[in-house]
């Protein structure tokens, strides 16, 4: 058999003619993009697009799309794809991400038929593809801000992903020291977080990230959190998750937050207060005498320097006796507004508004900031 898959010409063998699409993408292409979910036709996670029609491809005998054009979530590009690429993004739709491709081909093939579609055309359109992190609000919004940029004609800029960030083990000094572990300013002024908790839509990384800017008086968007493991040294796993001891690795029970508050508060306070050592030893003034506000450290004298300029020598010095992370501020108080906001959207999102026509009550705050949405997962390999 000849498929045509993102465009290029594919054979696939003949005793696959009855193999559901979605596995000879998977398995035989090897596109892992389409995504399965259920197997049975009811999630459409296995959404791609035959002659521009959303289908689900787990339902679909591989011999149906011959001399079709069958396009995957790897190989879709075009205005009306930017367009909903971007509207995801900047309405920050995504929790865990698992039914995305699905989703963003079935709203691609949406508007390609229907320029400016209603709620009830969307609902009725978007009915099959089902969302367990209940992401149905934003995901009706963002098709609409993509109407709306497509009937605008405006182009929307790329997203980049930020580029790889090269690592190395942690030294046996390393190992032990307070905060290298933990956070590492790099010379371009990336704070980099480093932690062993799998992030799967919980927002677990997104939390780690607020910690950490909160407690430095670094600029949110400047943090990264970088999944890190072997942090096995002469006092335990530096990545054991603290509220089992520290004994092991371990990502459940939902204890990430409650056990990594204070390491991570701990790590912090100790690496801003050895940036404020490095600058007070720089500018021979007192170090209580420097304030440090959104990256920037600052005197009175009018001497300033970034994070990045600081860095280097911050990570020679020790730790100041004394440290201790600051009580609860402005950021802490917006986090819990935040979590206020976010009850209300798990109650919006115990019906499907697809299939309830009903209008859902308003987003408090309208969810986290788009930045922290396509923040990458590395991994740290030590």
């Amino acid at each position: 058999m000849k498929l045509v898959v993102k465009g290029a010409d594919v054979e696939v063998d003949d005793r696959h003619a009855k193999t559901p699409l979605l596995w000879v993408l998977r398995d035989v292409i090897g596109l892992r993009g389409t995504k399965f979910g259920c197997g049975a036709g009811f999630c459409a996670a296995c959404t791609v697009l035959i002659d521009g029609r959303n289908t689900k491809s787990c339902q679909t005998a591989t011999e149906r799309a011959v001399g079709k054009a069958v396009t995957t979530v790897e190989g879709a590009s075009g205005p009306v794809v930017e367009a909903v690429r971007d509207a995801w993004y900047r309405g920050n739709v995504v929790q865990c991400g698992y039914c995305e491709p699905g989703q963003t081909l079935a709203a691609v093939a949406l508007l390609e038929s229907n320029a400016a579609p209603d709620d009830g055309a969307i609902d009725t359109w978007m009915s099959g593809n089902i969302c367990r992190c209940g992401t149905y609000p934003r995901i009706r919004a963002a098709i609409h801000a993509a109407a709306d940029t497509l009937g605008a004609g405006s182009k929307p800029a790329p997203l980049v992903a930020p580029a790889e960030l090269e690592d190395r083990r942690l030294t046996a000094e390393e190992l032990v020291d307070p905060v290298q572990p933990y956070i590492r300013i790099h010379s371009d002024g990336t704070v980099v977080a480093y932690s062993s908790q799998i992030e799967m839509g919980q927002g677990i990384h997104t939390g780690l990230a607020t910690i950490v800017a909160e407690e430095l008086d670094a600029d949110f968007d400047s943090v990264r959190v970088v999944n890190a493991a072997n942090g096995a040294g002469p006092n335990g796993d530096v990545y054991g998750n603290p509220d089992l001891g520290s004994a092991f690795q371990l990502t459940g029970a939902s204890n990430s937050m409650k056990g990594l508050w204070v390491r991570y508060r701990l790590a912090a306070s100790g690496a801003r207060a050895r940036l404020v050592a490095a600058a007070a030893e720089a500018w021979q003034v007192p170090a209580d005498e420097v304030e440090v506000e959104n990256g920037v450290l600052r005197h009175e004298s009018g001497k300033q320097a970034t994070f990045a300029e600081l860095s280097a020598q911050a990570e020679q010095l020790p730790v100041p006796d004394g440290v201790q992370p600051k009580g609860f501020t402005r950021l802490q108080a917006d986090r819990a507004r935040r979590a206020v906001a976010s009850r209300r959207r798990a109650e919006d999102s115990r019906y499907h508004p697809f299939h309830d026509r009903s209008e859902p009550p308003g987003d408090a705050d309208g969810g986290r900031a788009a930045s922290t949405e396509v923040r990458r997962h590395g991994f740290r390999g030590r």
